[in-house]
């Protein structure tokens, strides 16, 4: 308490560095923040993508062509039914599997996605719509407010029936109304029976932000041409590491039959003098390395998987984020230890150890960062809730139907961000309290008398 009061008071007699110190912690740890969210948002188990850390996506067939072993084209494809019912789901080597939208793991929407319902009041609305299976509500844990899930043998039956969101069964049918067991007009498979209703996530998590589920069985979009291309991506869990090696294995085996085949046929790829080789596990990844590539700008659709991207654009965001700020911080507590450097020498003569002197600095800076770690979470949050809108927007795709992105409880008050955020910010601040304090001390206490004030 007694350093409190001295805090307190040396911040009443020196507001202006009392002021802006505050403020460059609160400044700092509020952008730090902010970016801890956003990353938060896109790696941690979140409502309904609870296995993120297990989850991996299969994101194209790709076939490269090469002449003389330089790449001359390269074509990517998503998986069709046929695709996944003989590569997949025979395989052992993966907990569930389900195809889903061919964007899954990239973080945005796709127009492709969206089919049009006919409301009973005669209203068009647009429902952003998943074809999928029984598996998909493994992976990805909804809560269901109402009815069941899509079973397997909706799917084998090619039943029309589907799964709706809440917010998309408010608006089609009105807010308090049982959805279950109604139909759903929809643009292109008519009635749909309703089994069943899901809290809905949010836009931030467009792999999951679904309004409509419907068996894939009812879509059948293989290619006349490359039967085994679609308009499907896959989603899976796998339990450990050692099964997602031993599923890329297999499916590097299967591509390297296809290879040898003309099943998937691309321009360029009769060409004399060309080689085709053909690729299915680009980009196949466990949902938080595959977001820190898309983040860092690796190209996973011509395999660059290396980690050294993913470095590079983390230590630019610290650098920029914390270094920077506690550079300017260390300047301004430079400056006002040379003003104190007569008082120190007193203290010194008087018998004052080195040690105790800088402890003192210490921990008037200490309590400093802590009253500006306190004022930056809370323009985080503010920041973060009331200006989601055009702050979310810069990290995540606004093509989602909706005024402003639903930002929940969880993605916010995570103890682990504020607490990672704050520490990071007090040792670089107390660093910059220390190194310039240290420099100061170590002055002669004659040379520290006679400097100018």
């Amino acid at each position: 308490m007694k350093y409190i009061r001295q805090v307190l008071l040396m911040m009443r007699e020196e507001k202006l560095f009392s002021g802006i110190y505050i403020a460059g912690t609160a400044m700092a740890l509020a952008f730090t923040m902010v970016m801890a969210v956003v990353y938060y948002i896109k790696l941690a188990p979140i409502y309904p993508e609870t296995n993120r850390l297990r989850t991996v996506y299969l994101k194209s067939i790709v076939v490269r062509v090469e002449r003389d072993s330089r790449l001359i084209g390269a074509s990517g494809y998503s998986f069709s039914e046929k695709a996944f019912e003989e590569w997949l789901l025979p395989s052992k080597n993966y907990e569930y599997c389900a195809p889903t939208l061919p964007t899954a793991g990239s973080g945005s929407f796709s127009e492709y996605t969206t089919e049009s319902t006919k409301s009973p009041t005669g209203e068009y609305i647009d429902a952003i719509t998943n074809y999928t299976n029984a598996d998909f509500f493994k992976i990805y844990e909804y809560e269901f407010l109402e009815g069941r899930p899509l079973t397997k043998q909706d799917v084998e039956n090619h039943e029309k029936v589907c799964v709706v969101s809440d917010d998309f069964a408010e608006q089609y049918f009105g807010r308090g109304v049982s959805a279950v067991g109604r139909t759903v007009e929809t643009e292109y498979h008519g009635p749909m029976r309703v089994v069943g209703v899901v809290r809905s996530g949010s836009q931030l998590t467009p792999d999951s932000y679904m309004q409509l589920f419907l068996p894939y069985t009812l879509r059948n979009t293989q290619h006349s041409d490359n039967p085994y291309c679609g308009s499907h991506g896959i989603v899976l869990t796998v339990k450990d590491d050692r099964q997602l090696e031993t599923l890329r294995q297999e499916l590097d085996e299967i591509a390297a039959r296809l290879t040898q085949t003309d099943a998937i046929q691309i321009r360029w790829s009769n060409k004399e003098g060309t080689t085709r080789t053909v690729q299915l596990t680009n980009g196949m990844e466990t949902h938080p390395m595959h977001t820190l590539l898309g983040a860092s700008g690796a190209d996973s659709f011509l395999g660059e998987t290396s980690c050294w991207p993913i470095v590079k654009h983390f230590a630019g965001l610290l650098f920029v984020l914390l270094v920077v700020p506690a550079l300017n911080l260390c300047s301004i507590v430079a400056g006002r230890m040379e003003r104190r450097t007569a008082e120190m020498a007193v203290r010194k003569t008087f018998g004052a150890r080195r040690s105790v002197l800088l402890n003192q600095v210490v921990k008037e800076n200490l309590v400093m960062t802590c009253i500006g770690g306190l004022i930056g979470l809370a323009l985080a949050w503010l920041a973060v809730y009331a200006f989601r809108t055009p702050i979310l927007g810069l990290f995540f795709d606004s093509s989602a139907p909706g005024a402003s992105p639903i930002v929940t409880g969880e993605m916010l008050f995570a103890p682990l961000l504020f607490v990672g955020a704050f520490a990071a910010i007090l040792v670089l601040n107390l660093l910059a309290a220390l190194l310039p304090a240290w420099w100061s001390l170590r002055k002669p206490i004659v040379e520290s008398m006679m400097e100018k004030r």
